[in-house]
């Protein structure tokens, strides 16, 4: 073979190596430096579940960033970028802007709810929790974006997230909530296992009422089985 061939090959190769992994790699170094940052909540009012992949439907989700709190779920899309980011909530496609480079890429915050209904196809036992979607850049970016779904700096992020403050779920529910989606989780982890063994839901016994699951609860007299589509079913029965 000839050498300069040969070496013409070789560059190819290496090209499409690049082209290929380095977005990838930088994604990843991105969805790191998010979950590191997520770790400053307090672990007794959030739990963070990072690089979810959830199947619905044929199709798979993968969900950078789920957070499951008192407060409803945030559901993270993360894009480390650098360069001028160009956007609109609705429009299809945003543009990042380098000098005279312009590449346009998937608007994330309609990735986001396409994430979000996935995850709301989980929970489909849980109609009445409340969604956050947040859209966060490292600062190798300067958006030019103008939204109403939070799209923000990940130096602001915990900030965002603490701006909603109104507490409605409790830890026993939360818990449930967390070992549905890891039971659900397509890309699942041995350390998964342990968390779902701490759910308190019982599949095995149906809501007479609405066909939703009873969960054990604990009240002024003692323990009770209540229907996990409370409030809009407000169905209990002893626990015996």
């Amino acid at each position: 073979m000839d050498s300069s061939f040969l070496i013409i090959f070789i560059l190819g190769i290496l090209y499409l190596i690049i082209r290929y992994y380095t977005p990838k790699i930088k994604g990843y170094i991105g969805e790191r430096r998010v979950s590191e940052i997520l770790k400053r909540l307090n672990s007794k009012e959030y739990i963070v579940l990072n690089n979810i992949e959830l199947k619905i439907k044929g199709s798979i989700s993968q969900i950078d960033h789920i957070i499951v709190s008192d407060y409803g779920i945030f559901v993270i899309e993360t894009k480390n970028y650098k360069g001028w980011i160009l956007g609109y909530e609705k429009d299809k496609y945003w543009f990042q802007v380098i000098y005279k480079y312009r590449r346009k890429f998937y608007n994330p915050i309609l990735q986001n709810q396409g994430h979000i209904y996935a995850l709301k196809h989980v929970l489909k036992n849980y109609p009445y929790l409340r969604y956050y979607s947040i859209i966060t850049f490292t600062k190798r970016a300067t958006l030019k974006t103008k939204t109403y779904t939070d799209v923000v700096y990940t130096n602001k992020l915990i900030k965002t997230i603490k701006k909603y403050d109104s507490a409605y779920i409790y830890e026993r529910t939360r818990n449930e909530i967390v070992a549905t989606i890891l039971t659900a989780r397509k890309n699942s982890r041995t350390e998964d296992k342990k968390i779902i063994a701490n759910s308190t839901i019982n599949r095995n016994i149906s809501c007479p009422d609405c066909g939703g699951n009873l969960i054990k609860r604990n009240g002024q007299y003692g323990s009770f089985w209540g229907c996990n589509n409370f409030p809009k079913c407000t169905y209990t029965r002893n626990n015996r």
